[in-house]
């Protein structure tokens, strides 16, 4: 039997970290990936920043993902790509206030459970 050839890796990168729910309320989740030691102090890194993509995105939604979080981790700061319920085919299924309510529960979580006490957000095209 022929084998095929393995799939392509990424074009966009290859992340490592922790996927966690951050609101069970909608049930939303969020992926951050911390900078390797020694930028972080046992796995807690105190400034975040917040990739938020575009319409129907969800996390790795750029082909500058990869270089934001090379950058970020630089810095100490760690990179968190949310999913929000707008996130893929939800777009146009919701509101700017709600959007604005999810990123408001991940601050909340993140400060609450990841120890966060800087954020940065960035927003990829409509994000």
């Amino acid at each position: 039997m022929k084998s095929s050839p393995p799939p392509p890796l990424s074009p966009y990168g290859v992340f490592t970290g922790t996927l966690f729910q951050y609101s069970s309320s909608p049930s939303l989740i969020a992926f951050e990936s911390l900078p390797p030691p020694p930028n972080n102090n046992n796995n807690i890194c105190k400034n975040k920043c917040i990739l938020i993509g575009g319409l129907s995105d969800g996390p790795i939604p750029t082909p500058y993902t990869k270089l934001l979080e090379t950058e970020c981790h630089t810095l100490g700061w760690s990179l968190v790509q949310p999913v929000l319920s707008s996130s893929y085919l939800g777009f146009g299924h919701g509101s700017l206030a709600r959007d604005s309510t999810e990123i408001g529960k991940l601050l909340e979580y993140l400060s609450a459970h990841h120890d966060a006490e800087q954020f940065a957000l960035v927003g990829h095209s409509t994000g």
